[in-house]
C-alpha cells in the first residue's frame, strides 16, 4: 500500500475514534452551601489527546470566563476578576478526561448555569451545570468591645440565612478562653440551667420579637473584670452552622473599684502608720491617758473596719461572696483580737480589760467556722430530713456559744468550758466533713485518726482536769501532744477531701488558723492570770508585745490591702482571676496567730517554770531511788556478812 493511502486510512481512523465524543455533567443541579467548596463536574468517557486541547469554562448567561486551559496548561490570567484564584482544574485529572472546576468559597452571585465547552482540532462539545440554590448561614457581630466594670453591654449576633429563625435549632453562646457556657438557646426555648454559676442572673436574650428577626445578641449585665475574653455566638440549623467571635478587650475599673483602692490607701496610711506612730510614742511616754487610750482604739480600729467595708464592696462588685465574706470576717474579728494583745500594753482598765481579756479568741473562732463552713452546713441541713438529726448536728456550735456566755459572765479558774467547747466544735467539723463528702471521697484511716485525737482530748481534760501537783508537767506534755496530732490529723483529712480545688485549699487554710486558736485557748486558760497581773510584766515581755501588736495592726493590714489592690489591678489588665485571697490572707493570719501562741507559750513556760523544776527533779528522784532499789540486793547480803562476822564465836567452838 502506498503512502498516500495509508496517510488518508490514519486520518479516518482518528475521525472515527474523535468524532462525536460527549462531554457529560451532573445528573441536576446543585445546592451548595454558602462559603463552601463545590465541583462542577465535566468529563468524557474515553481520554482526549492534549495536542491542542482546549476547555473553557463559562457563565451560561452573561458570557463571563470562568476559566480555561489551552495548549496544555491552566490560564488563571484570563479568569474574570470574580473568579479568579477561586475557580481551579484538576490538573491532574485532564489527561484522563476529567475537565471538572473546583469553585472555592462560595458566594450569593456564583448561583447560576454554567457552561463546560471542550475543543478538540476535529471536534467539540459542551455541557451546563447549574448552582440552583445556594444555603446560606451567616453570623455576624461586632468583633472588639471596651466596657467598664459594672456596666451592662451587648455581644452582638445576628444571623443571616434563607432559613426560617423557626427552624434555627441551636444558638449558644461560650466564653471559649475558660470553655464555659454562657446562654443557650434551643428549639425555641431558652435554657438557662444550662448557664455557668458566674452568670447566672447577668445574661439575657432579646425579646422573641427580636430574636424572629435573627438578632441572638447577648446582653450581659453588671460586667465584671473577670468577664474579660473571647466569647463566641454558635449556630446550629441542620447541617449548616456558623458562628462569630466578640471579644472584651479592655475593661476599666469602675467607680468602686477606684473607691476600694483609695479605701485600701487611706485605711493603711491613716490607720495603720499615721495612728501607729502616735500609738508607739504614748507607749514609749508610757501614758494612760484617755486621749492615748482613744489613738489606741482607733489604731486598731480604724484599718480594720475599713478593709472588712473594703471586702464587702469587693464582694458584691465581683460576686465573690464566700471568699469575700471570710476576708471581710478575718479583719473585723482581728480587732479585739489586737485589744487583747494590747492588754499588756497598760491601756484598757476594769470592765472592758475583763471582757477583752475572755471573749476574742472564743468570737475569731466562732465567727471564721462558721463563714468557712456554712456552705457544708446549709447542704447538710437541706439533705437530712430527721429533726433528730438536725439538732444533733446542732449541738457543737450551740455549746460553744453556751461556753462563749459563760465564759464572758465569770472566771474559771481550771480548763475552761470555752476549751471544751472548741475542741467539741473541731470534732463536730470533723464529722461534718466525713458526713459531707462520704467515706468513698475521704481515706478512712485517716477519718479516724482524726476524729479519736479530739474525743481522746475531751477525756483527757474532762477526767483528768488539772492534775495534782506532782504529775503536771506529765498532764500538759499529753494535753500539747493530743493537740499536736489532732491538729496534723484534720489538715490532712481536709487536704485528702475531694472537691473543687480552690475551695480544698482555702479549707485547708482555715482548719490550720482554727487550729491555731485552739492552742492559743489552751495556754491562755492554763496561765490564768487575772487581767491585774499582766501589768507587773516586765519591759522585755511588754516589747515582745508591742512587736506583735504592731505586727497585726500595719503588717497583716498592709498584707491585706497590697493583697486586694494587686488583684483588683491585675484582674482589669488580664481578666482573670490571679489567687483566691484566702489562700494568702489567712496564711498571714496565721503568722500572727503564731505569734501571739508563742507569747503565750512563753508567758506560761516564766509562770510555771518553778512548778515544772520542781517535777523534773521529783522524776529524776524517782528514777535515783527505783535504780538504787534494783542495786539495793546485793548491798544488803553483804551487810549481813558482815553482821555475822562481827557477832561473837561460842567458847567451846
Amino acid at each position: 500500500m502506498g503512502t498516500a493511502p495509508k496517510m488518508y486510512f490514519y486520518l479516518l481512523l482518528i475521525v472515527f475514534i474523535c468524532d462525536g465524543f460527549n462531554v457529560h455533567g451532573p445528573p441536576g443541579p446543585l445546592i451548595v452551601q454558602l462559603g463552601d467548596s463545590v465541583m462542577l463536574p465535566c468529563f468524557v468517557k474515553t481520554p482526549l489527546p492534549l495536542e491542542e486541547l482546549e476547555v473553557e469554562w463559562k457563565r451560561n448567561d452573561s458570557e463571563t470566563l470562568v476559566h480555561l486551559w489551552q495548549d496544555g496548561e491552566s490560564r488563571p490570567e484570563s479568569q474574570n476578576n470574580h473568579y479568579y484564584e477561586r475557580a481551579h482544574f484538576f490538573t491532574e485529572e485532564i489527561a484522563h478526561g476529567n475537565f471538572s472546576l473546583l469553585l472555592t468559597d462560595v458566594t450569593r452571585k456564583d448561583a447560576g448555569v454554567y457552561k463546560c465547552a471542550v475543543y478538540t482540532k476535529l471536534d467539540s462539545g459542551e455541557t451546563l451545570i447549574e448552582i440552583k440554590e445556594i444555603e446560606r448561614l451567616i453570623v455576624s457581630g461586632a468583633h472588639i468591645i471596651s466596657a467598664y466594670a459594672g456596666e451592662d453591654i451587648t455581644l452582638n449576633c445576628s444571623v443571616d440565612s434563607h432559613i426560617t429563625p423557626e427552624k434555627i435549632e441551636d444558638v449558644s453562646w461560650k466564653k471559649t478562653d475558660e470553655d464555659i457556657l454562657v446562654l443557650l438557646y434551643q428549639e425555641g426555648t431558652i435554657l438557662t440551667d444550662s448557664t455557668s454559676e458566674r452568670y447566672v442572673d447577668r445574661v439575657e436574650f432579646f425579646s422573641a420579637e427580636e430574636r424572629m428577626k435573627g438578632n441572638f445578641s447577648l446582653r450581659l449585665k453588671d460586667v465584671r473584670t473577670e468577664d474579660k475574653g473571647l466569647y463566641m455566638c454558635l449556630v446550629f440549623s441542620g447541617e449548616l452552622s456558623a458562628n462569630t467571635t466578640v471579644e472584651i478587650q479592655q475593661l476599666g475599673l469602675s467607680f468602686l473599684h477606684i473607691a476600694i483602692l483609695i479605701l485600701c490607701i487611706l485605711g493603711f496610711v491613716i490607720g495603720s502608720l499615721i495612728l501607729g506612730f502616735l500609738s508607739y510614742t504614748s507607749y514609749k511616754k508610757e501614758d494612760d491617758s484617755r486621749r492615748a487610750l482613744a489613738v489606741q482604739c482607733a489604731h486598731v480600729l480604724i484599718p480594720n473596719i475599713t478593709m472588712s467595708i473594703v471586702f464587702i464592696i469587693w464582694g458584691v462588685t465581683e460576686g465573690f461572696f464566700k471568699e469575700a465574706a471570710t476576708c471581710s470576717a478575718l479583719n473585723f474579728v482581728r480587732i479585739l483580737f489586737l485589744l487583747w494583745t494590747a492588754l499588756h500594753l497598760k491601756t484598757f482598765q476594769d470592765f472592758p480589760r475583763r471582757l477583752i481579756n475572755h471573749f476574742p479568741i472564743s468570737l475569731q473562732y466562732t465567727v471564721i467556722t462558721a463563714v468557712a463552713y456554712f456552705r457544708i452546713f446549709v447542704d447538710i441541713f437541706s439533705y437530712i430530713t430527721d429533726t433528730l438529726l438536725k439538732v444533733i448536728l446542732s449541738l457543737p456550735p450551740s455549746f460553744l456559744l453556751l461556753a462563749l456566755i459563760i465564759g464572758c459572765c465569770r472566771r474559771i479558774h481550771t480548763i475552761p468550758m470555752v476549751y471544751i467547747a472548741i475542741e467539741s466544735s473541731n470534732f463536730g467539723r470533723m464529722m461534718v466533713i466525713v458526713w459531707r463528702y462520704g467515706l468513698h471521697q475521704i481515706n478512712v484511716a485517716a477519718a479516724i485518726f482524726t476524729l479519736f485525737f479530739p474525743i481522746l482530748s475531751l477525756l483527757w481534760v474532762y477526767f483528768c482536769n488539772i492534775p495534782k501537783r506532782w504529775n503536771y508537767l506529765f498532764w500538759v506534755s499529753v494535753m500539747f501532744i493530743l493537740e499536736v496530732l489532732s491538729t496534723s490529723g484534720s489538715i490532712y483529712l481536709h487536704y485528702d477531701v475531694k472537691i473543687d480545688m480552690k475551695e480544698h485549699d482555702a479549707l485547708v487554710c482555715v482548719n490550720a488558723f482554727l487550729h491555731i486558736l485552739t492552742l492559743i485557748v489552751l495556754f491562755t486558760h492554763l496561765n490564768n492570770l487575772p487581767a491585774q497581773q499582766s501589768e507587773s510584766r516586765n519591759t522585755g515581755t511588754q516589747r515582745c508585745h508591742l512587736v506583735v501588736f504592731m505586727f497585726g495592726t500595719v503588717g497583716v493590714v498592709f498584707v491585706n490591702a497590697v493583697v486586694l489592690s494587686v488583684e483588683l489591678i491585675l484582674k482589669a489588665r488580664n481578666g482573670e482571676r490571679t489567687v483566691d485571697l484566702r489562700l494568702i490572707l489567712l496564711p498571714i493570719e496565721s503568722v500572727f496567730a503564731v505569734c501571739c501562741l508563742a507569747l503565750q507559750i512563753s508567758a506560761f513556760w516564766k509562770k510555771k517554770r518553778e512548778r515544772f523544776r520542781e517535777d523534773i527533779e521529783k522524776l529524776r528522784q524517782l528514777c535515783v531511788c527505783k535504780q538504787r532499789q534494783r542495786d539495793s540486793p546485793p548491798q544488803s547480803n553483804e551487810h549481813e556478812l558482815e553482821n555475822l562476822a562481827s557477832v561473837p564465836q561460842p567458847s567451846g567452838s
